[in-house]
């Protein structure tokens, strides 16, 4: 399996969306997709997502007329692209609203309730609205900004400014650190009790995503990595991310709790996890997340049952 083969399995990378870089390009294509009679729209606000009325738990795609009788004339949309014949716009909806309550739900639940390729989809809406409220102004000069080529830019409203803006995806590290038939989990403080995931944190300026591996693991767990393998990505919008997963080796076994940023780590392998698991001690990581995967792709490989089948049978609520 490649790397495009292992990441389309991780949810929210599946949609094989045309986006249209080109079409951006000119305004006048864009009200033409717009127009255009098989067109659907989805509102967004406050990293919020409509749903249908009649059933909370699927995303609003709507007409363009039926988005206008619900949210009335939004001009700040975004097009997302087109899968067949049918073109695709998420609407900015006004965030100086109060926060929507009835007909709007968040993406971790949306996920679980509409496939994959939706799911991604959604992602990529959510990404784009979360990216226009943060860049509302310029970061050079304080002006109000604009969006520009089907919300793919913002351009600074300023004559003497002009500066041209563009989505900004944070890259981070994630990682499963393995010793011989163990792997290494922490804990944060604010999960959810007994919730173990990866090591993971941001690519820090002038470092290469390996390097992150290796300083992130030392910094949070006190131990040293001597090889790192890439495993996969994962767009992640909340609110803007991209995962890169890796699993590594470890040079050395004692944790250290170094920068606090952790409250606990451990080392398990296969049978004590699946035992803790059974023992309500360790709950993994949602399965919407690509650290579950990681964890997933590293039991599967040698345990005689799933780690998916380990949690059924413990009831592990996956999302």
């Amino acid at each position: 399996m490649d790397h495009l083969q292992r990441s389309r399995l991780n949810l929210l990378t599946s949609h094989m969306l045309d986006r249209g870089g080109l079409l951006r390009l000119d305004p006048a294509l864009i009200a033409e997709q717009a127009a255009d009679q098989r067109a659907r729209f989805l509102g967004i606000r406050h990293m919020r997502i409509a749903v249908d009325l009649r059933d909370p738990e699927r995303p609003a795609w709507l007409t363009a007329e039926e988005a206008a009788d619900r949210f009335g004339q939004c001009e700040s949309r975004v097009y997302l692209g087109q899968e067949g014949q049918t073109p695709y716009f998420a609407l900015l909806l006004d965030h100086d609203l109060p926060e929507p309550g009835d007909g709007f739900s968040g993406l971790r639940s949306l996920a679980r309730q509409v496939s994959n390729a939706q799911a991604t989809l959604l992602g990529y809406a959510q990404a784009m609205a979360a990216w226009h409220h943060r860049y509302r102004f310029c970061g050079r000069c304080g002006g109000a900004t604009h969006l520009d080529q089907g919300g793919h830019v913002r351009v600074c409203s300023q004559a003497q400014c002009g500066e041209t803006h563009y989505p900004r995806t944070d890259p981070a590290i994630i990682v499963l650190v393995q010793r011989g038939d163990y792997a290494l989990f922490g804990r944060k403080p604010e999960w959810p009790p007994n919730r173990y995931s990866t090591i993971a944190g941001f690519v820090e300026p002038g470092e290469s995503a390996e390097q992150a591996v290796v300083r992130e693991v030392e910094e949070e767990t006190g131990i040293d990595v001597t090889a790192v393998r890439y495993h996969s990505s994962q767009p992640w919008p909340f609110p803007g991310s991209l995962m890169l997963g890796y699993h590594a080796q470890a040079g050395s076994e004692r944790i250290s709790l170094n920068d606090q940023e952790l409250e606990d780590a451990i080392w398990l392998n296969r049978e004590e996890l699946a035992l803790r698991i059974e023992q309500g001690l360790f709950v993994p990581p949602p399965s919407i997340s690509i650290s579950y995967r990681l964890i997933e792709d590293w039991f599967d490989d040698e345990a005689p049952f799933t780690l998916h089948k380990v949690c059924q049978k413990n009831a592990i609520e996956f999302f």
